[in-house]
């Protein structure tokens, strides 16, 4: 904003008149308060001191120039009282009589018409010779007329005046009889015309800030400009300085250097990012460039033990990372051993086993195969011995198999064979089976012959061979043959001839059921009940009773030989009473002395409308009762109502308690007991409280509180080790205690823990048990264990003594030392030697 933008645009001669600097008359804003300036000891005179006299000089130009800004710098022609520079010098020169009249008169603007007498022609004046003429600024015209001129029209040279009166720093503003001139914004009315203000001076001189924020004022013709420094650019206003961020649009720093900018008031600078180092290689000669050369920094290098415990340091590019080492996993600061058996991250062969140990894993091949665990390859069992097999041996990937030759099977050993049965096993022979040694054979009965198959019997045709010596007819049958005779011959004793019937002694006279001689010899064949005797006098025929009369049933009769039977339809079953008569079933049966009167239809009698003539009540009786007739329920004890749905409670439930099941009341949310006569607290009252009433606790022992939750301070025991007492046997303990009575030191736990049993000591150290080493107790010692096999000390006699490695990767490792006397025994001394004899990692001796 302008500096003097303030004020609005007022004509001179207005406003107030106020005195300054012992100059008296001069026209000042309406408010000379609000332009910020004090008149007070310049309107008192006292001018004795030279710097007021400047001081108050100065604030008179300034007030001036607030004028001619508020009137756009309107200055009359005619202004026969203006404050010009002779005058202000005078009033320098001669201070004690400062105290001059500048009042401003205003201009005269039309000529007077005269009323005197002797009249003048036209408009013009008398002057004071007795002349009329026309007044200043009129021009006579032929008409005797006085015509304004336009002194801003610049045609006019009459007065010799200049053509632009006001100069080329205003406007002119033509009056009757004058003009007016009017400075441009940024220029104030002077002696020579409209002069240039320098604002940036005149805002020194007066404290005004006419830029601010770090910009430089700088003046123009008719007004000024604000500059910023370098880092600097104008705010919106044009006036305050703000920072340029340099970093935000421009690549000031080399990033692919490992640098970054950092914006600074002003300016900028190029830092080396976290984890990165400047280069101090980069200058070459002398010359370095404008740029940081950033290396990345080895933090494991130059910052010893950063990964501490079992970690290891690896470097990465502008940081780090504590890694554990191979076969173990964990953060990098704890690790712990990786099983790499169960997580598939061995290289053992899929023919072979893994182990783990601490730290790493080893690989052995399964039975069957040989080579070094990464890579096994099969062993060919069969090549030796013939795999231990009786027959026949296999070789399998991994393993071998022995099988039989047929007719055997294999033993429990799975490496002997044994006959098999082949007769124990089903349908191996049609009749006669017989075991051999691997083998077996097939044989039939009497009357068949073995097929060609050799396992299945052909029936053999008598008859077909000289009529297997029947004397009539011969009728082969399976495995055999029959002789039949015509009648009225029989078959003789040798089943082969016929021969006449004289007596019941053969073949029962030839009668199917009883045979009996006549008085004339002649034999009689008689038949059962229920059989007839057919036309041949000795067969017997049943006799079909329900086609003749139907048996006498009521409903269904069924023939038999011999004889018959009556049944019933669905729906019936036979009288007890009467066999042959049927009665109707009824499922369920009719009960309350109801009637079954036709299949599953019951004739019942009132009040048992069910099914089965049973009782129905509605609703059903529940709890247990049972429905009776007329629809009513028999309840159990403890129930009550229509459908037994209402329990009874022997002793009334209080305080709106429900009796919800016989003897079992439901209470509200604030009372609980059978009869809900206990108050309950919620929450509960603790350290022995006892509820009394609904949320209120009747505590003991001290403590306090609505639900006795306040310790009391009382310790038993006094504290120890500086310990505070703050509760019931229990104090606040110092730093590094710890326990009821802070009896027992802090002893901070070891990171990483101890292994192997071990114990954390002080210092982060650990206290290995008999078997363990290492910082965590992590390595195990194996302690070898010594058997003495021999004590035999002769003369050149050996004397063996074994141990065991119990660590071994394998498992047990048994060694055997070999000692041999070499010279005779002596009292104190003699000269031994040892021979180790110990099987191989890989198991081999």
């Amino acid at each position: 904003m302008h500096l003097f933008r303030e004020y609005g645009n007022v004509g001179m001669g207005s406003g107030n008149s106020t005195t300054g600097c012992g100059l008296q008359g001069l026209s000042l804003p309406p408010t000379p308060e609000q332009s910020g300036f004090a008149l007070t000891e310049c309107s008192r005179g006292d001018l004795s001191d030279m710097d007021t006299v400047f001081v108050c000089l100065l604030q008179l130009i300034f007030m001036t120039v607030v004028v001619s800004s508020q009137n756009e710098n309107e200055i009359l022609k005619h202004t026969p009282t203006t404050i010009t520079k002779s005058e202000i010098d005078n009033a320098v020169s001669n201070l004690s009589e400062t105290k001059q009249d500048l009042t401003t008169s205003p201009s005269p603007t039309t000529p007077p018409h005269s009323t005197a007498a002797i009249s003048c022609p036209g408009n013009q004046v008398r002057g004071e010779d007795g002349n009329c003429s026309c007044p200043e600024g009129f021009t006579l015209k032929k008409t005797g007329e006085c015509h304004d001129v336009d002194e801003c029209d610049g045609t006019w040279d009459g007065s010799g005046m200049e053509p632009d009166p006001c100069g080329s720093h205003a406007n002119c503003t033509n009056t009757p009889g004058s003009y007016l001139c009017h400075c441009f914004r940024g220029f104030l009315k002077g002696p020579g015309g409209c002069q240039d203000i320098d604002e940036c001076a005149l805002a020194a001189i007066t404290g005004l800030q006419a830029c601010g924020g770090g910009a430089t004022c700088k003046n123009t013709l008719g007004s000024f400009s604000c500059a910023c420094p370098e880092g600097y650019v104008l705010a919106l206003n044009g006036k305050a300085c703000v920072d340029v961020d340099e970093c935000s649009f421009e690549e000031r720093c080399r990033r692919e250097f490992g640098n970054v900018c950092v914006n600074t008031e002003g300016s900028y600078r190029c830092d080396c990012v976290a984890g990165f180092k400047e280069d101090s290689s980069a200058c070459i000669g002398g010359y370095c460039p404008d740029y940081k050369v950033c290396t990345d920094a080895d933090e494991c290098s130059e910052i010893p033990g950063v990964c501490a415990g079992e970690g290891v340091c690896q470097n990465t590019l502008g940081s780090y990372k504590c890694v554990c080492q191979r076969g173990y996993r964990g953060n990098g600061t704890h690790c712990e051993d990786v099983n790499e058996c169960l997580s598939g991250d061995h290289g053992c062969d899929v023919n072979a086993r893994c182990g783990n140990v601490i730290g790493s894993y080893f690989c052995q091949c399964h039975q069957g195969y040989v080579g070094d665990g990464h890579s096994c390859f099969d062993v060919d069992e069969c090549t030796l011995h013939n795999g231990g097999c009786e027959h026949i041996c296999t070789n399998q990937l991994g393993s071998y198999s022995c099988s039989c030759n047929d007719g055997h099977i294999l033993t429990e050993n799975l490496h002997n064979c044994t006959d098999v049965d082949e007769c124990a096993q089903i349908n191996v022979c049609d009749q006669t089976c017989t075991n051999t040694l691997g083998s077996f054979s097939c044989s039939c009965h009497k009357g068949y012959q073995i097929h060609i198959d050799r396992h299945s019997c052909v029936d053999i045709d008598e008859c077909e061979l000289e009529n297997a010596g029947c004397s009539h007819e011969c009728k082969n049958s399976p495995g055999g043959y029959t002789c039949h005779c015509p009648t009225p011959l029989l078959l003789g004793r040798d089943n082969s001839t016929c021969v006449n019937v004289s007596s019941c002694a053969l073949r029962n006279g030839g009668c199917d059921h009883f045979c009996s001689t006549g008085p004339e010899g002649h034999v009689q064949c008689r038949c059962k009940a229920g059989w007839e005797l057919e036309s041949n006098g000795r067969t017997c025929r049943d006799v079909d009773e329900c086609a003749l009369y139907g048996g006498g049933c009521e409903q269904v009769c069924v023939n038999l030989p011999g004889g018959f039977n009556c049944s019933c339809r669905e729906g019936y079953q036979q009288r007890t009473d009467q066999s042959n008569k049927c009665q109707p079933t009824c499922g369920p049966p009719c009960l309350n002395s109801g009637v079954c009167v036709a299949p599953d239809t019951c004739e019942c009698p009132a009040g048992y409308p069910g099914p089965g003539c049973s009782a129905m009540c509605s609703p059903p009786c529940a709890n247990g009762g049972t429905c009776m007739r007329w629809n009513m329920c028999l309840c159990p004890e403890g129930w009550t109502g229509q459908g037994c749905h209402t329990a009874v409670c022997s002793l009334p439930c209080a305080n709106g308690g429900r009796c919800v099941s016989p003897d079992v009341c439901q209470c509200p949310s604030d009372y609980t007991g059978p009869q809900c006569l206990t108050p309950m607290c919620t929450p509960p009252c603790k350290n022995g409280g006892r509820c009394v009433d609904i949320n209120k606790c009747s505590c003991t022992g001290g403590w306090q509180g609505s639900r006795c939750q306040i310790e009391p301070v009382r310790c038993l025991k006094a504290c120890q080790n500086g310990g505070v007492c703050a509760g019931v046997n229990r104090c606040r303990c110092p730093a590094g205690y710890i326990g009821m009575f802070c009896e027992n030191a802090l002893m901070t736990p070891c990171v990483p823990p101890c292994k192997h049993g071990g114990t954390c000591s002080p210092h982060n150290t650990c206290s290995c048990p008999t078997g363990t080493s290492g910082g965590r107790c992590e390595k195990l010692l194996c302690p070898v264990v010594t058997m003495v096999v021999s004590t035999a000390r002769g003369v050149r006699k050996p004397t063996r003594e074994s141990y065991v490695d119990r660590c071994g990767p394998l498992g047990v490792q048994l060694c055997t030392k070999y000692r041999i006397n070499q010279a005779r025994v002596y009292l104190q001394a003699y000269k031994v030697g040892y021979k180790i004899q110990c099987p191989q990692k890989g198991g081999q001796a």
